[in-house]
């Protein structure tokens, strides 16, 4: 009994061992496909469209959306944006959706504070979510 509380902190220093290199195992291995992309602010991207991927007339449908430029990211990591025109997405984009977008030509974008039509306070709002808080406000949907 008096060995318990060693042999415990023994096991789990060991699963936390073998955590960590099961991880970078699959690091090694997805290197070709693992992307973690930094978008900066008023950089433009398309977003995956992630509500057909269960639909069964997916085909004909959209696969991205956009361009959308990017406004900032959130402290759990996903994308505030913004349409072309100025009006804001209702919640961020989760990281993983966004991929980056290669214009023909130059698009001119004016300042995005005179593009967006939400104030500063809402803007802090959704910097200040998390994707479980997300979650919560909008159940099951993508």
């Amino acid at each position: 009994m008096q060995k318990r509380h060693a042999q415990v902190s023994h096991i789990h220093s060991a699963v936390f061992e073998a955590r960590r290199q099961a991880a970078l195992k699959f690091e090694r291995e997805h290197d070709a496909t693992i992307r973690d992309f930094d978008f900066p602010t008023g950089a433009l991207v398309l977003v995956r469209n992630t509500a057909i991927e269960k639909a069964l007339n997916r085909k004909m449908r959209p696969r991205y959306l956009g361009p959308l430029i990017v406004i900032s990211r959130n402290k759990g990591g996903a994308y505030i944006l913004c349409e072309l025109d100025g009006s804001v997405l209702d919640r961020p984009t989760a990281a993983f959706r966004v991929i980056p977008y290669f214009a023909r030509a130059t698009i001119p974008l004016p300042p995005l504070t005179e593009l967006m039509d939400i104030t500063t306070e809402r803007l802090r709002e959704l910097e200040a979510t998390t994707l479980e808080e997300v979650e919560e406000i909008i159940p099951g949907e993508d």
